[in-house]
């Protein structure tokens, strides 16, 4: 399929979930999406940026489906429903398996927990599997909104904060109705299986039953009141609330990014790189890749620090000479070039990486990114320095820009960490 045929398809523009289907009609890919026609487009208009593995998905595809929901958190439910039915192979391609998350119920326990889980046994009821840990957080957030449950794994002598908060029944700590608390579990999974409707039906059966009763007890009117709350609460937060927003969050840092650089396009790919060693011992470097704003760890590479240009030229064993080197055999590499490179030092890391894409004639936008001076906590000022400016760029810890700038940053530096420690170790054992 190309462009001008997916554009003629009648794809809506509310929440759901999309599935891509092979010649053989074979599901080979699910998704969701706030916007189902706006996503769908977003594969094609910008093929030329997307990874290997998603070029030769795109080239398989034959027709596209879709399914709309009423919310967004049913678009996230649905997909991990689809997913683990039919398990495309994309799916699985796309994603490490070590990142999926779960919702598990513990049917096994008296008082049944609902909680996230990366492991799965013979246990309990499970649903997923979720490609983002941060969306099953907010999916359990929104459910205690309408239903109080348990997630303490051990059930405490005093009822916690949960329960003051009206999150959690309190079973710890006071007597409830255990076949009420079942019947909330039930719902809880019905609503995870996706039969959102089948629970709104079930609560309006029950809330005109009792409200058809002319001498209700006190607790008929608790019951009812809390009813009431309930459906109220599944129609309107479920409305209201903003799961999807984890890869959408990222892929808008990376144009607030572009804005906030006056890049001449939105950067799809941008690597990072650090070094690490001590005393320049064991030196290496890394490089990270993020793609639409979000790490692509197959495309991450490391180095091993070797004092040497590729034309044989011996460096300066300190930082900037070690980032000149490996930037230099990257690029002797025929991997995707990067619309932006982000450095982890300042004036001096920067200076020495321009060096390097002068001399090899690459008009590639840079920056280098430092905290001040002493200062090592999330409250410290970051300094972004670009080719040119004396001063560097000093912006709002909220800023969308900083945000995926320290992603990348970061996730360069934990890499580079890592290395050198596995380094470390392994020459240690050898001794």
């Amino acid at each position: 399929m190309n462009l001008d045929k997916v554009k003629k398809l009648n794809i809506p523009t509310g929440p759901g979930s999309y599935q891509y289907y092979n010649k053989a009609s074979t599901i080979i890919y699910v998704g969701k999406a706030a916007n189902l026609r706006s996503r769908v487009l977003s594969y094609w208009r910008e093929s030329s940026d997307l990874a290997p593995d998603k070029r030769q998905m795109l080239a398989e595809i034959r027709e596209i489906k879709w399914v709309e929901t009423d919310t967004e958190i049913e678009a996230l439910l649905l997909e991990a429903n689809l997913v683990k039915k039919y398990q495309p192979k994309y799916n699985v391609m796309l994603k490490d398996d070590k990142r999926y998350a779960y919702i598990k119920i513990s049917l096994e326990d008296q008082w049944p927990r609902v909680f996230l889980t990366r492991e799965i046994d013979k246990q309990g009821k499970y649903f997923g599997p979720f490609l983002s840990a941060e969306s099953v957080k907010e999916v359990l957030k929104i459910i205690r909104y309408i239903w109080p449950f348990r997630s303490c794994s051990t059930l405490p002598r005093r009822a916690c904060l949960y329960y003051r908060i009206g999150k959690c029944p309190g079973m710890c700590q006071y007597p409830i109705d255990h076949s009420e608390y079942l019947k909330t579990v039930s719902e809880i999974t019905s609503f995870l299986e996706g039969r959102r409707r089948e629970v709104e039906r079930n609560l309006k059966l029950e809330i005109r039953k009792l409200e058809s009763s002319a001498n209700r007890t006190e607790m008929e009117e608790n019951k009812l009141a809390m009813l009431n709350y309930r459906l109220f609460s599944l129609e309107k937060v479920l409305a209201n609330s903003r799961i999807l927003t984890v890869g959408e969050k990222y892929a808008a840092d990376v144009i607030e990014l572009a804005k906030t650089l006056n890049l001449p396009k939105i950067p799809q790919r941008i690597e990072g790189y650090d070094i690490s060693n001590i005393f320049g011992k064991e030196a290496v470097g890394s490089m990270v890749v993020f793609a639409a704003g979000e790490p692509e760890k197959n495309e991450y590479r490391k180095f091993k620090i070797k004092g040497l240009t590729a034309q044989g030229i011996r460096l300066k064993a300190d930082d900037t000479g070690m980032l000149k080197e490996i930037l230099e055999r990257r690029f002797h590499n025929d991997w995707p070039r990067p619309d932006l490179i982000i450095v982890d030092g300042g004036k001096g890391q920067l200076n020495a990486c321009l060096s390097i894409l002068k001399k090899l004639k690459l008009d590639i936008p840079i920056i280098a990114v430092s905290k001040g001076e002493g200062l090592r906590s999330a409250h410290a000022p970051d300094k972004i320095f670009f080719p040119g400016m004396r001063t560097p760029l000093l912006l709002p810890l909220a800023s969308p820009s900083l945000h995926i700038i320290k992603r990348v940053r970061d996730e360069a530096h934990r890499f580079a960490i890592g290395f050198h420690r596995q380094r470390r170790s392994k020459n240690w054992l050898n001794k």
